[in-house]
């Protein structure tokens, strides 16, 4: 695993319960805009114990295939899915109780 790696994986599992973010999202953070797909990938063939159900696409939409128990697993966060698309959130980009 690479230290750009390492750096995606180490902001991925910094997410809060409830915090609901976008691929895009935790690449900017980790310090590498623009390489969403880097961290979908990253997350489809880790290891590691990380919380990727509170990782979604920049609209909302849920993993295709998992959406059941990424939703479920939101559900438990207080997130509201709807037509498998995140809603609103406690946290993060889909929170409407940001001020």
């Amino acid at each position: 695993m690479t230290s750009r790696d390492l750096q995606i994986i180490e902001v991925i599992r910094a997410l809060m319960p409830g915090e609901v973010v976008s691929y895009g999202d935790i690449a900017e953070v980790a310090g590498f805009p623009g390489r969403s797909r880097l961290v979908g990938h990253l997350l489809a063939i880790t290891d590691d114990d990380l919380p990727w159900w509170r990782v979604v696409n920049s609209v909302g939409r849920l993993v295709p295939g998992n959406e059941h128990e990424q939703a479920a697993l939101l559900h438990d966060e207080a997130v509201t899915v709807r037509d498998n698309r995140v809603c609103d959130a406690p946290l993060g980009r889909f929170s409407r109780r940001r001020s």
